[in-house]
């Protein structure tokens, strides 16, 4: 059972992680209605566990209606039960996230980042065509990298326009492009260092598109650094320090604008990946990074200030880079793309931009020239 590792080094209870793990496979439909489950006897051999974890972790599945015994038929897969009950159990478990959240200090962008990201780790695979999106459609579709001044732009826009809306999708730098270029998205959000210029973006975009096909406008400046816990409990003061014999890291997906920098400063360090512990997890965001470390379930991310800052965690900061927005030219005379624009001028947008941590809105609407 692929589906189904177990940490023994976790604080969670082994039972409790049985239980979690089932329910996850059932979310990205690797169990399904009717799908058997190893006897008790079976898995706790498999497992390495007492007998009597596992039966503690059938029962509790068994008591939460996500698997069905049978006498001598043993455990399966429950047909999934859609009552109003549980819909209002479940708007009760969120009103306390966000009250809890809130009462913590955390923000309602930073509360409802988190849902986003923890949303896209289920979301089904899309289908292999998907419809390109058209300039005249009430909503702009973006797919891209990351960033925190995404649900800022969006929310700017809405007020230009109430009825244009900004939809976005984090799949990293080079996978927003590839949308953008092949029709399926309006926008691509993108932070691609080219080592050998020490610019952005540019230098991919020329590797996929045509030329004068694309064009980037800035959004932000952002700071990039180490995020770990409050003290450095490593001493972490450079990149070089990742060396350090297990120390548990953060990785984003390939593809991604940080994981092209991760790998740009260790060449800079004279490092290569294959001599650094391998990562203990992959993440698409920088928030999912940083929650990842204050969970204690890593050490150290690279990622943004601003992360650092929403988890209360420490920062290194390590450089300054661009993020820009990626459109076809074929689009900049579209009604939305006018309005987008006319959103990135505004003081109200630059001043939010500003205030995030780690964040310079000084060059925000600026539109390089594309050779």
């Amino acid at each position: 059972m692929e589906w189904l590792r177990l940490d023994r080094h976790a604080d969670e209870p082994m039972y409790r992680q049985i239980v979690a793990q089932v329910k996850a496979a059932c979310a990205r439909g690797q169990l399904q209605a009717g799908d058997r489950l190893p006897t008790i006897r079976a898995l706790a051999k498999d497992l390495g566990l007492h007998r009597n974890t596992v039966l503690l972790a059938y029962q509790e599945l068994s008591n939460q209606g996500v698997i069905e015994s049978r006498p001598g038929r043993g455990a399966s897969i429950a047909e999934p039960v859609r009552s109003p009950e549980a819909a209002v159990r479940l708007q009760a478990t969120v009103e306390t996230l966000v009250r809890d959240g809130l009462a913590a200090g955390i923000s309602i962008e930073v509360l409802s980042e988190l849902v986003r990201e923890e949303g896209e780790r289920w979301r089904p695979a899309p289908p292999p065509t998907r419809q390109a999106v058209t300039g005249n459609e009430r909503h702009i579709r973006f797919e891209g990298s990351h960033d925190f001044s995404l649900d800022l732009l969006g929310r700017e826009l809405h007020k230009l326009d109430p009825g244009l809306d900004l939809k976005w999708q984090a799949v990293g730098s080079m996978a927003g492009l590839r949308a953008l270029v092949n029709g399926e998205a309006d926008l691509a959000g993108m932070h691609l260092l080219d080592p050998s210029t020490g610019t952005y973006n540019q230098a991919a975009i020329a590797a996929l598109a045509p030329a004068g096909t694309i064009q980037l406008i800035t959004l932000a400046e952002r700071e990039q650094g180490l995020i770990v816990r409050h003290g450095n409990p490593f001493g972490l003061r450079s990149i070089a320090d990742l060396a350090q014999p297990g120390l548990r890291f953060v990785a984003r997906q390939p593809g991604s604008g940080t994981a092209a920098l991760y790998h740009h400063l260790l060449t800079q360090a004279g490092l290569a990946p294959g001599l650094l512990e391998p990562p203990v997890r992959t993440v698409t965001t920088h928030l999912a990074a940083a929650a990842a470390i204050a969970a204690h379930r890593a050490d150290v991310a690279l990622g943004l200030h601003t992360a650092a800052k929403a988890m209360d965690l420490a920062f290194i900061p390590l450089t300054i880079e661009r993020y820009d927005l990626a459109v076809r030219t074929s689009d900049m005379a579209t009604p939305w793309f006018g309005v987008l624009l006319e959103t990135l001028v505004t003081p109200a947008l630059r001043t939010a931009i500003q205030a995030l941590p780690g964040y310079d809105a000084l060059h925000t609407a600026w539109m390089p020239h594309m050779s």
